[in-house]
């Protein structure tokens, strides 16, 4: 837990100034429509999110995913009313807001015994995936009806994938080659990128350039803070730490 911690600091610090210039550079376009709260889902729209979700289980879960879903028609009204109450809220439960982490080796013949060679892998308890994946589908419904998303994104969008963003770049550079022109590609990559995204910075994108406000803003709110994890091995449990990114 220290090590996984100490990481994400030192990445912090070294970009820190960057970090600040840029969200004084940003220009901020004005959302065309606002999205003020989210729609409370029926029992059809859940029964289909947990049959089609992956019956993993994570430590934190009270029963087997499994078995959940096998009792789902009995569970279904309790389960409902905790996702739409989340929504009409604008509140996320604590034990939904509890990860375990589970450090997978990156590579099979890489030392065991030094800790850069791990990858922090969370889990969250299967029903707060399920409420994550409601959100997630109304929030990409808004951007994609308003035309927010990024024009070139290729990761989290329906039909796009690394093979679509290389069939783009493969594309652009046989065009510029049959114009005579001479090409430049410029990779980036870029440590941690999910674990160093600043919550502050993501809500002022929200609200600012996406056009998040009321319930659902504040349910973001709620989903980002007071957020905690701890690391799980061979059974043993490390001290909880509140997560800052």
């Amino acid at each position: 837990m220290n090590y996984f911690i100490s990481k994400i600091d030192t990445i912090k610090n070294c970009h820190h100034a960057a970090v600040n210039y840029s969200i004084a550079s940003v220009h901020y376009r004005s959302p065309g429509e606002q999205f003020h709260s989210f729609s409370t889902i029926g029992q059809d729209e859940l029964y289909k999110l947990v049959k089609a979700s992956k019956p993993t289980t994570c430590m934190l879960d009270p029963i087997p995913s499994r078995l959940l879903k096998d009792l789902l028609p009995d569970l279904i009204d309790p389960l409902l009313n905790i996702i739409n109450s989340s929504l009409s809220l604008g509140y996320v439960p604590k034990t939904f807001k509890l990860a375990a982490i589970k450090p997978l080796i990156k590579k099979p013949q890489l030392d065991p015994n030094k800790l850069i060679n791990y990858r922090p892998i969370s889990n969250l308890p299967f029903l707060s995936k399920i409420l994550e994946k409601v959100v997630s589908s109304q929030l990409s419904s808004f951007l994609q009806k308003n035309d927010i998303c990024e024009d070139f994104q290729s990761g989290f969008r329906p039909y796009h994938s690394t093979e679509t963003a290389l069939i783009r770049v493969t594309n652009d550079l046989l065009l510029s080659s049959d114009r005579g022109c001479i090409s430049l590609l410029v990779l980036l990559d870029l440590s941690a990128a999910f674990d160093t995204v600043d919550h502050n910075i993501l809500l002022n994108r929200l609200e600012n350039y996406v056009g998040i406000s009321g319930s659902a803003l504040a349910w973001f709110k709620s989903y980002l803070s007071d957020r905690y994890q701890f690391v799980a091995v061979n059974e043993e449990v490390s001290y909880r730490s509140q997560v800052q990114y």
